[in-house]
């Protein structure tokens, strides 16, 4: 009969898995659709657990290739915004009021534009939670306009964001660049815009883009490549601290 592995070794094959997870989810979203990627990676990284539980005989890692298929959706996640970012070229416009025209880029350049926070909308909302209070939300949409852009003409681009009402000591909304000339795609906030078209008396094309304020994409890169590590580390940790838990806490109790 097999002897049962190590506590040592076994928390290295765990670690091993979520390496191959870290280092697989990147190429894996590169060569197949995304819901292909996901599929096929999540379900190998939780066969691997299986056939490693019945290999070495131990039900711990059974639990690491659950942990695993968790931690390969969400890192094939950050791998998609990674390489969109690393990969992805800026979309060069002439002006932005042509954004709308890529809704695919996921990054903008164009002649220097001005954020117009004097016309800045606000839409609230809630979030309901399972206790306490539900959490106040704001979103704000500016609109980012061509500098020589005249009032009664529609608005093509809208710089978005969003933070809790607690924070709103000094709001997002107010706090974007007065001059840009590249731009991020964001989350949409229609809620926002149409806020400051009631507001202030605008008009916008049909289908505007949202916008985020953006560097060279340099720290988007870096955040996601941090967030595609920490998913399997942290899904290592917890598995570990259960196995550890489950090892030396019993051995300690017997007389």
């Amino acid at each position: 009969m097999t002897a049962p592995l190590s506590l040592q070794r076994l928390l290295l094959v765990g670690l091993g898995l979520a390496v191959a997870v870290a280092l697989v989810a990147p190429p894996l979203v590169a060569l197949l659709p995304f819901p292909a990627a996901v599929a096929l990676g999540g379900m190998a990284t939780f066969t691997a657990g299986v056939a490693l539980a019945i290999r070495l005989r131990s039900g711990a890692l059974f639990a690491i290739g659950l942990f695993g298929l968790f931690a390969f959706v969400a890192a094939a996640a950050e791998s998609q915004i990674w390489l969109r970012y690393q990969v992805a070229a800026p979309v060069a416009l002439e002006s932005v009021a042509s954004a709308p025209q890529h809704p695919e880029a996921s990054r903008l350049t164009f002649p220097e534009s001005v954020a117009r926070m004097d016309l800045v909308g606000e839409a609230r909302s809630s979030i309901a939670r399972s206790a306490g209070p539900p959490v106040e939300l704001s979103a704000f949409a500016v609109p980012l306009v061509p500098a020589d852009w005249q009032r009664g003409q529609p608005v093509a681009a809208w710089l978005v964001c969003e933070q809790a009402r607690a924070d709103l000591v000094v709001p997002c909304g107010s706090q974007m660049p007065a001059r840009l000339t590249q731009a991020a795609r964001a989350t949409p906030r229609p809620e926002a815009a149409q806020a400051a078209i009631a507001r202030h008396g605008l008009t916008s094309v049909a289908d505007p883009a949202f916008l985020a304020p953006s560097s060279d994409g340099a720290l988007d890169r870096i955040g996601a490549a941090l967030m595609l590590l920490a998913w399997p580390a942290v899904a290592w940790l917890a598995w570990a601290v259960g196995v550890v838990v489950y090892r030396v806490v019993p051995a300690k109790r017997r007389p």
